[in-house]
């Protein structure tokens, strides 16, 4: 039997930035007033895909980008994306960077950060947002059953395979052996199975060379300890995690992760969640865009994927909470 394959695109859909991911100041919102409206949601269109815009606060303060997401209706769904510095309590307004985790904060500081978001985004929308990821995917073990108890269906925060620095705190996610799929997390550490009702779908990275190591031994890889990540980068021969990402990899590298996670399902059902920023398809609005032949690339690819997954019988377009009721 072939396995059915869902994908759901999301996007972090935040104000404009620059190289290094300098926020500009004062706060513009091009990317979302031509990139979504006159690049990336014709896209979707054209083939009939369900995009997931995860909503960052100065985006949800901007009326204008309001409007035009309230215009694509059910063609979309829109949740919220965490940036610690634009939210209350201890914000940070005129901030030019997006550094923080919200795991750096204290956990009633983390939940009040939720709270208010969340609430922010039922004030412009009406609903409750069912969606969530953490900016720089910096989530604590506190934030799944904060997310939980606020109502969210999904979390998407975890990238396998993957650690996440930052460089100011030296605080480091450790996301070796998380699941390559959809699972229900455990409370006391996000990478294992577990007892709560949030469902955590993984971002679709995989760093091949250990691709089939059983997850409990990947979640003793601590490639944060200088030694342990010299030994690690020999063993893996100094290769990398490879995204469903069009920022990172082209179409041969993305259709070779699709069917690895295929294998790897042997005959189940596959959920693929790629992700990247609304502002990497405008000029001059992300590190990755700084060009207009950069952004036609990352376009070019998403283009490319699109037709060629779109094509195949046993796939299917899902929102990313949509993808709980398949559970």
């Amino acid at each position: 039997m072939n396995s059915k394959i869902y994908l759901s695109i999301t996007i972090d859909t935040e104000c404009d930035k620059g190289a290094k991911w300098k926020v500009k100041q004062p706060m513009s919102f091009h990317n979302m007033y031509n990139g979504v409206v006159n690049r990336l949601q014709p896209l979707f269109d054209k083939y009939n895909v369900k995009a997931t815009y995860l909503l960052s606060p100065e985006i949800i303060r901007d009326e204008r980008s309001v409007e035009i997401l309230k215009k694509f209706d059910s063609k979309v769904e829109l949740g919220t994306h965490l940036h610690a510095e634009f939210i209350e309590p201890q914000a940070n307004f005129t901030s030019d960077s997006t550094k923080e985790f919200q795991s750096n904060f204290d956990p009633e500081i983390e939940k009040a950060k939720l709270v208010n978001l969340t609430n922010l985004f039922i004030e412009a929308f009406g609903y409750r947002p069912l969606s969530f990821r953490a900016g720089r995917f910096g989530i604590s073990k506190y934030s799944l059953k904060f997310l939980q108890d606020l109502g969210y269906l999904v979390d998407s925060s975890v990238t396998p395979d993957f650690t996440i620095k930052n460089k100011e705190s030296k605080q480091v996610i450790n996301f070796f052996g998380a699941p390559y799929q959809p699972y229900f997390p455990s409370e006391k550490d996000f990478r294992r199975h577990g007892k709560l009702s949030i469902l955590q779908v993984p971002v679709t990275v995989v760093h091949k060379k250990i691709l089939n190591v059983p997850l409990w031994i990947k979640r003793g890889i601590m490639v944060d300890k200088s030694y342990q990540h010299i030994i690690f980068n020999y063993l893996t021969q100094f290769s990398k995690p490879t995204w469903l990402r069009p920022t990172y990899a082209d179409i041969d590298q993305m259709k070779s992760i699709t069917n690895d996670m295929v294998k790897q399902a042997k005959g189940s059902d596959v959920f693929l969640c790629m992700m990247f920023h609304s502002n990497e398809f405008e000029v001059g609005m992300s590190p990755y865009s700084l060009n207009e032949a950069a952004v036609d690339k990352i376009l070019d690819r998403l283009d490319a994927y699109l037709s060629w997954v779109t094509s195949k019988d046993n796939f299917s377009s899902l929102g990313l909470s949509e993808i709980k009721t398949k559970f």
